[in-house]
């Protein structure tokens, strides 16, 4: 059974960790002191275990998903899964070409903006599973 991790927002701790009730404990990644990049202070605080993980991204940290996952890769304990809730779509292709390792999974909470119809059509394009399920019970099925 995989660990689910909960990677910060930009400048907070994900605010899904309050609001689901899961199983078994998660990961969670508290968000980086002021002056620390964001990708170090993540890929550092992931490095600390070597269990199987959901990488679960909020917001605009999403943008962020193919360097966490190169990391992880380097690290030879690849994500085995990317769950994306309300993204800031990531650039795929460049230095991080071959990503996604692993199964994307895009949540889009409030599906009627211009913004989520947009996220909508993108994650659709490159052929990632996407929903408007709660996220309790898409995280529930890990």
């Amino acid at each position: 059974m995989p660990a689910l991790a909960f990677l910060p927002t930009i400048d907070s701790q994900n605010p899904w960790v309050a609001q689901v009730r899961l199983a078994a404990t998660p990961f969670v990644i508290s968000a980086p002191q002021q002056g620390v990049r964001w990708v170090t202070h993540v890929c550092g605080e992931l490095a600390k275990t070597a269990e199987p993980l959901v990488l679960i991204f909020d917001g605009e940290s999403s943008v962020h998903s193919p360097a966490v996952g190169f990391s992880r890769k380097s690290l030879r304990r690849p994500a085995i899964g990317y769950v994306l809730i309300d993204p800031v779509l990531p650039t795929v292709g460049g230095e991080y070409g071959d990503w996604p390792d692993a199964p994307v999974t895009v949540i889009i909470t409030q599906p009627d903006t211009d913004r989520a119809r947009e996220t909508n059509l993108q994650a659709r394009l490159r052929g990632w599973k996407i929903t408007n399920d709660s996220v309790q019970s898409v995280l529930n099925t890990f």
